[in-house]
């Protein structure tokens, strides 16, 4: 996830209730040809450290305007500062691509401070973060992360907070979602075949259940006792696939230690010049 430097050259003009926003020269020769992250996945904020964030979606460099997500609700105002840079994120590789198959954030890195986002830093809620900084005056470096909602393609959105304003690499390790297994070889290294045909028999014991009423070739047998011994089976594969995952790569464990960096983090540059074991016995 990459954050930018933050841009504030220039001035820019805004009209209550329109979705336009004017900028002067010097704004827009610094909005022009924006890379990495291009302008329409960062934020815009009329002023210094205060006033609505709005989402960027179309830059017209010609006619030196932005346009944003939704109406501009603040008064009308002319010659004012501004803040374009970034805050919302979406899931990606590392070379920057959204993915489709996220589930959770299992550790963010700020290698540049050398600190990490890990815990219940990783999963704040819009709420909280409204509690401690409504109005998102807090800008630096970002430790804690929110998430926001969805995209229009379904995608989770997270906020960074505090708001990055520096550039800044932001690496993420993330658990993703299995997929539908539809091929042989579709089916992980450490996925048994027997482990997949006891959970399918699991789903067939559940529907001759359901429906031994309806079909008489279906009396007369103990459809609960075969799916009984047919889970214990599924749980011992299932056990043992687990072994065989941790062994290729044990799944990290962090000790309760003040929730692991719960508030505020403890970067690798603090930690060098100080007596952290004293500082942790008192």
């Amino acid at each position: 996830m990459v954050a930018p430097q933050i841009i504030t050259s220039g001035t820019v003009s805004v009209t209550q209730y329109s979705n336009q926003v004017n900028l002067d020269a010097t704004a827009n020769a610094a909005l022009n040809n924006l890379q990495n992250p291009p302008i329409a996945l960062r934020q815009f904020r009329c002023g210094l450290g205060g006033g609505s964030i709005y989402n960027i979606v179309g830059y017209n460099n010609t006619g030196a305007t932005l346009t944003l997500d939704r109406i501009y609700q603040e008064a009308t105002a002319a010659g004012q500062p501004y803040q374009i840079y970034r805050c919302y994120f979406g899931p990606c590789d590392q070379n920057g691509n959204y993915v489709t198959d996220f589930k959770m954030w299992t550790v963010v890195l700020n290698t540049n401070s050398g600190y990490a986002i890990v815990g219940q830093n990783l999963r704040l809620t819009q709420q909280e973060l409204d509690a401690r900084d409504p109005q998102r005056g807090a800008q630096d470096l970002a430790y804690t992360m929110a998430a926001r909602g969805v995209d229009s393609s379904g995608l989770p959105i997270y906020e960074l907070w505090p708001h990055p304003t520096s550039q800044c690499a932001y690496i993420g390790m993330y658990r993703k979602r299995g997929f539908e297994l539809s091929n042989t070889q579709d089916a992980p290294i450490t996925l048994r075949k027997n482990l997949i045909v006891h959970g399918a028999l699991d789903l067939a014991f559940n529907w001759a259940i359901a429906n031994m009423g309806r079909f008489p070739e279906l009396k007369g047998v103990d459809w609960q006792l075969l799916k009984s011994e047919n889970l214990r089976h599924y749980t011992t594969s299932l056990n043992q696939a687990k072994v065989a995952d941790d062994d290729i790569e044990t799944e990290n464990f962090l000790p309760q230690l003040r929730d692991y960096l719960a508030y505020p983090p403890i970067d690798s540059d603090f930690a060098q010049g100080h007596d952290m074991g004293a500082w942790f016995d008192g």
